[in-house]
């Protein structure tokens, strides 16, 4: 079963088209990388995928389930962690995380348990600070913990592995492995195009605004040699995304 079917999505805001027309679909127990450059409508199709937005056109099934703006039990059933993290700032980090389960509905007992599991894990056992007091890093892992505190069967990630340490992202990297064991789905967006090669096994690739460019298997780099595409031979991500989107080496000659 596809965990995620996206059909000619289209989402403008006034003139201005973020994503238009795109489908794909993305298969139940895979770790999912969405690829575009900066301003390619990543984040806006993450915000429709999620609810957090109303598409202007197009249909969205998640786990085999239209979603709609009043989907709630749907979405009880997706963990989010936008860009933007949506922390709030003068809570300590099992303050937020038990605010979290409990909007969530988990029983009391699961939410001390899962709050005291999570904070162990992603070593974030200073009760002493304030979210506003933590780093970029570790706020990172406060908005991780928080999108999987009641067990989601989708989690939807956007730029997870940004300004986290190596420690973090080891972190986070056993974490997402062991959840798409259990038959889950990770949807991810992130510009480490190292780490996302060495996480997924597909990817999608989009340009502005919000056009599909490539999809497909990743898993040929650094096994089988290369992955041949448009008649050229391409040995790692970076280079296939750079022919893809368009987007350029720049040569400084003076260094």
């Amino acid at each position: 079963m596809d965990a995620i079917r996206i059909t000619n999505l289209v989402k403008r805001y006034g003139e201005v088209t973020a994503v238009d027309g795109l489908s794909l679909t993305v298969p139940a127990g895979a770790i999912f990388g969405f690829l575009g450059p900066n301003g390619s409508g990543k984040s806006t199709t993450i915000g429709c995928l999620t609810g957090l937005l109303d598409p202007t056109a197009g249909e969205i099934e998640i786990l085999g389930a239209r979603l709609s703006s009043d989907g709630a039990a749907l979405k009880r059933r997706m963990g989010v962690m936008p860009e933007t993290l949506g922390l709030f700032d003068p809570l300590r980090a099992h303050e937020f995380l038990a605010f979290v389960g409990r909007m969530y509905g988990l029983p009391e007992a699961s939410v001390r348990q899962r709050v005291t599991e999570l904070l162990d894990a992603l070593e974030l056992t200073d009760a002493s600070k304030t979210l506003a007091d933590y780093s970029a890093g570790m706020r990172k892992r406060v908005a991780f913990a928080a999108s999987v505190i009641h067990s989601p069967e989708v989690l939807f990630l956007d730029e997870p592995f940004e300004s986290i340490d190596p420690a973090g992202v080891a972190l986070m990297k056993q974490w997402l492995h062991r959840f798409v064991e259990q038959g889950r789905t990770v949807f991810l967006t992130s510009h480490v195009l190292e780490t996302v090669e060495r996480l997924c096994a597909e990817v999608a690739i989009i340009a502005p605004p919000g056009k599909l460019v490539w999809q497909g298997d990743i898993t040929s780099f650094g096994h089988e040699g290369a992955l041949i595409y448009d008649g050229k031979e391409f040995d790692a991500l970076e280079p296939l995304f750079l022919h893809l989107t368009g987007e350029r080496r720049v040569e400084l000659n003076w260094l």
